[in-house]
């Protein structure tokens, strides 16, 4: 099996299953508590993106591979990474503006997945060895891609229940 075909398989079975994953289990509970409370925890998953500089550690990545694009991708996950930090403390602490710094940074973490894909898929990355960077890719970017997509649920579908509190579209506890 060539390695697109390899990446493929694995990149889309993980994909299904994060999906999976979120709409049975995370999505429903998400929806029956305070924004406060069920977005935090989905920001600190994105402020595992850090992970891609291990690209940088001697002997993790083929030293034929674009650097130009794993620089990239790893300084913009990098930076993803503090946001996310920095978004889930301000969410937990219910800190002003914390849910206009949401918005922001699923903005820009958002914008930095969709390029980081680009920047990997058009150098051809998958093609190289990547060591440890291989299973970043087949399974955790496409778990923070599903995240992304519930975070933005989650900031779309919030309301007001009767005592203030803002919710998911679910009912509030």
């Amino acid at each position: 099996m060539s390695a697109n075909a390899l990446f493929g398989l694995q990149f889309s079975f993980s994909l299904v299953l994060s999906c999976l994953v979120a709409r049975w289990y995370l999505w429903p509970r998400l929806q029956a508590v305070p924004r406060s409370v069920g977005l935090p925890p989905l920001f600190l998953v994105h402020a595992l993106r850090y992970l891609p500089s291990t690209a940088f550690a001697p002997g993790q990545i083929d030293p034929r591979a674009p650097m130009d694009a794993m620089a990239a991708i790893a300084y913009g996950d990098l930076a993803s990474a503090v946001l996310a930090l920095a978004a889930a403390v301000w969410l937990y602490y219910r800190w002003r503006g914390a849910i206009a710094l949401a918005w922001a940074v699923t903005g820009i973490a958002s914008v930095d997945w969709l390029y980081a894909g680009y920047r990997a898929a058009s150098s051809g990355l998958v093609t190289y060895p990547l060591g440890g960077n291989w299973y970043i890719v087949n399974y955790y970017v496409p778990f923070i891609g599903v995240i992304h997509v519930l975070i933005f649920a989650g900031l779309l579908s919030a309301r007001t229940d009767q005592a203030g509190s803002r919710v998911f579209a679910g009912q509030s506890t």
